[in-house]
């Protein structure tokens, strides 16, 4: 975790009203297709180093790669009304290929244990319970000394402490691409992770509406950030692949 806590077509932006299950067109989609090697998609800015590339894929031809660095932001940022309407509510999947082996902390002497914390995804917004910016960590992971990964649930704000809840270090990279999708319901207070499918049981928060502590999920994000980002040194570096963005009202799945 980050200092004080153990962080298809062409390319496209859709906006859509809500529809029932299965015919609900996702708010968001971003596949890079039509974007040219080197550059990101339209609407979005860069923060860091990462790029369009035709030399990796989940489907089509393009992907978004995330080059190695010793730590800080290299990812996508989505700012605006699209991001807004959202609201409170929404459901997210991308899918994420790590470079294998992955870099590991360096414990310190005289301490048993270290992590590199690294955000995948992150939405930013205003504290429903202090009424101040949070950052809200949607898809976070720390990897400790043996190359264990813990998926968890992180919100950063400032002077406050971060807080979060994480899943045991039990958790790979394996080299191969892996959907990673979340849901967040300011209403209910509601926080899931799923990887592959399958629900991070660990992470799972569900306050009940009005109950705003150790979530503070906000009723709507002003960003939306994807991409990578080690508030740790990582050496050499992380280097990843994200593909098939997309945000919407309901699950969306591996479709």
């Amino acid at each position: 975790m980050s200092g004080r806590l153990l962080a298809l077509l062409p390319a496209l932006i859709l906006a859509g009203p809500p529809g029932g299950a299965g015919k609900e067109k996702p708010v968001l989609v971003v596949n890079f297709e039509s974007t040219p090697d080197g550059g990101i998609p339209d609407g979005f800015t860069k923060q860091g180093n990462c790029e369009v590339t035709s030399k990796e894929a989940h489907r089509g031809k393009k992907c978004l790669q995330i080059n190695p660095a010793e730590r800080g932001p290299r990812r996508i940022v989505l700012k605006g009304d699209l991001v807004k309407n959202l609201g409170g509510s929404h459901w997210g999947r991308l899918y994420l290929k790590v470079k294998i082996p992955t870099p590991v902390p360096v414990v310190p002497a005289g301490q048993s244990f270290a992590v590199i914390h690294s955000t995948i995804v992150e939405g930013a917004g205003t504290s429903p319970l202090h009424n101040d910016p949070v950052w809200v960590r949607l898809a976070d992971t720390c990897t400790g000394p043996d190359g264990g990964l813990q998926w968890l649930y992180n919100v950063w704000v400032t002077p406050r402490p971060e807080f979060g809840k994480g899943s045991p270090y039990k958790y790979k990279f394996n080299g191969k691409w892996m959907l990673v999708e979340w849901y967040v319901d300011h209403a209910t207070q509601t926080y899931q992770l799923f990887i592959d499918g399958k629900e991070i049981p660990e992470v799972k928060l569900n306050n009940g509406a009005g109950h705003f502590e150790g979530t503070e999920i906000p009723p709507f994000f002003d960003s939306l950030a994807f991409g990578w980002n080690n508030y740790q040194s990582a050496s050499e570096g992380f280097t990843a692949w994200i593909d098939d963005i997309a945000v919407a009202h309901l699950r969306i799945g591996a479709k």
